[in-house]
């Protein structure tokens, strides 16, 4: 049997601007983003939760995309499922990396409703940093082994 649906899961570390502060500004930064891939939502629900987060939940015709935004922490963790076999996630993942603007991302694709052997099913993780996080972590690294010679 094929594929039926496919799930991407994606975080964002260290997200940058402003655009993810209140419900209203994040609710209308995704309907832009989505309207640019031509997915047209039935509906969103977003809401600021108790603890400080918010929750959005944009449901498609074929599936939908969860994204929960923890501004305190410059943290997003987006879920992007859809019912069909052969389409492209990425571009939707690209679409809402231009809201968060992180320094960091990880993401995990999955296949869902695959009935292939279990040994051949396992989830495809990528990390991806963002250049001007590779050059601290190399500038940082730079500077603890020059501390350190100049120590002995």
């Amino acid at each position: 049997m094929d594929i039926q649906s496919r799930l991407l899961t994606v975080d964002f570390y260290d997200c940058k601007g402003d655009r993810c502060g209140s419900v209203q500004t994040l609710q209308e930064s995704v309907s832009e983003a989505l309207r640019t891939l031509n997915l047209t939502p039935l509906q969103i629900i977003s809401s600021k939760q108790n603890s400080g987060h918010i929750s959005l939940l944009a449901l498609l015709p074929d599936g939908h995309i969860a994204v929960h935004v923890h501004p305190d922490l410059r943290h997003a963790s987006l879920d992007i499922y859809l019912c069909q076999e052969n389409v492209s996630l990425d571009p939707v993942t690209h679409a809402m990396r231009r809201i968060f603007q992180p320094d960091k991302m990880k993401s995990t694709h999955l296949r869902r409703g695959d009935f292939r052997s279990s040994s051949e099913i396992r989830p495809k993780t990528t990390t991806r940093v963002a250049p001007i996080r590779k050059i601290k972590s190399t500038g940082a690294k730079v500077i603890r082994i020059l501390a350190r010679r100049n120590r002995r």
